[in-house]
């Protein structure tokens, strides 16, 4: 499983959903070195939605291995406080890639402030003020993914 987190979401999920696949290499992208993509015949990739983008390191990944994901059972998930998840992922994602995966969906977004900078943390404030999100990990939703990925 590939992913990139920001506040420590994407992360908490990433555990959670190997929790429920078993067997299952973790790499965040920012911290640690690529495996050999040819080692798996599965990759779940995970990222966070900041401003309607996802990690620039996940779209440089998925443009990037495009050709090694092929032939590849694939899961793609984001963490993200907006219930608009079509929309983000087809801006954020070639349509090559999206037709590849088996596996889509979002799990819901937490806000951790004291993992955010100040700037980060006063927007979200208002933000939340605002609109009210739905707020938490929507664990439903990783138990279904980790269904629909082992068909």
């Amino acid at each position: 499983m590939v992913y990139d987190s920001y506040t420590g979401t994407v992360e908490k999920c990433a555990k959670l959903l190997a929790e429920k696949l078993g067997n299952v290499d973790l790499v965040n992208i920012s911290k640690q070195k690529l495996p050999n993509l040819q080692d798996y015949d599965c990759v779940v990739i995970g990222s966070y939605v900041h401003a309607g983008h996802v990690s620039k390191k996940i779209r440089k990944f998925t443009t990037q291995n495009l050709e090694a994901l092929k032939n590849k059972k694939l899961g793609i998930y984001l963490c993200m406080l907006s219930e608009q998840f079509d929309r983000y992922l087809n801006s954020n994602f070639d349509k090559d890639f999206l037709n590849m995966v088996k596996v889509k969906d979002f799990f819901g977004g937490e806000l951790n402030y004291q993992r955010m900078n100040f700037l980060y943390r006063f927007i979200l404030k208002n933000i939340e003020k605002n609109t009210k999100p739905r707020l938490g990990v929507r664990v439903e939703k990783i138990d279904e993914f980790a269904r629909n990925l082992l068909i």
